[in-house]
């Protein structure tokens, strides 16, 4: 039986707010940067095969480039997540401060950047993102790739209805909710660039901005907490 105790970074509403910031994301870049995916690599690796075989070498390069990106973004998190646990500090936490500070960033160059300058950007804050939050109350999930959160949302439903399992099928309730929230992210970014072009991509620092709160008010009341350092947490897990 799983515990109902569950930190603030595995629990439904950051999954929400994760997952519709990266729905948004890859919609904005798609729409606004010339067709590419900020975190969809399977799209953009795609798109790099169609390329290649109409015989437009540069601009599958193009694609290639972010894939390499995205790549990176994951040995930087991997450094920074050793670096932030080694003092101790709350990794989730930090993460999201520093992707909060790479959207404001982006939103600052964004009229000033070539596309492919932000949409690498917004590749090393995907990866990041996708390295940090990976589980629902114990249930892995994906924030960027759906695939797997489709074929696990099927899976966890049929398996608890077999089994009789009621965690099961709650667990595959809040996958098809993560669906739902990335395509609801989508929505809102198609709409808005409809509307407000590149601007629109100011929106995301909003459900950044509650992300952090969360997380922050998560540290806080954990058993664990330094109220001398918000950050400061003993359980590195």
């Amino acid at each position: 039986m799983r515990s109902q105790f569950y930190p603030n970074h595995e629990r439904l509403f950051c999954a929400v707010l994760v997952t519709f910031v990266s729905g948004f994301i890859n919609a904005f870049t798609f729409l606004t940067q010339g067709g590419r995916f900020a975190g969809v690599q399977t799209g953009n690796l795609l798109m790099l095969g169609i390329r290649l075989a109409e015989g437009r070498l540069l601009d599958a390069l193009k694609f290639c480039l972010l894939i390499a990106v995205f790549m990176v973004g994951q040995g930087i998190s991997y450094y920074l997540k050793n670096w932030v646990i080694q003092r101790k500090y709350h990794w989730h936490l930090s993460s999201s401060f520093v992707l909060t500070f790479m959207a404001f960033l982006t939103l600052i160059l964004i009229d000033d950047w070539h596309p492919y300058a932000i949409v690498a950007l917004l590749a090393l804050f995907m990866s990041l993102q996708v390295d940090t939050f990976k589980a629902i109350q114990g249930t892995s999930f994906a924030t960027v790739m759906m695939t797997g959160n489709i074929k696990n949302a099927a899976y966890l439903w049929v398996k608890g209805f077999m089994e009789k399992d009621v965690q099961t099928r709650r667990d595959s309730r809040h996958i098809l909710i993560i669906l739902g929230t990335f395509s609801l992210g989508a929505m809102v970014a198609t709409l808005l660039c409809r509307r407000y072009g590149e601007m629109a991509f100011g929106l995301v620092l909003i459900p950044l901005f509650i992300l952090n709160a969360y997380l922050a008010h998560g540290v806080r009341r954990s058993p664990s907490h330094n109220p001398k350092n918000i950050f400061k947490k003993l359980d590195t897990k």
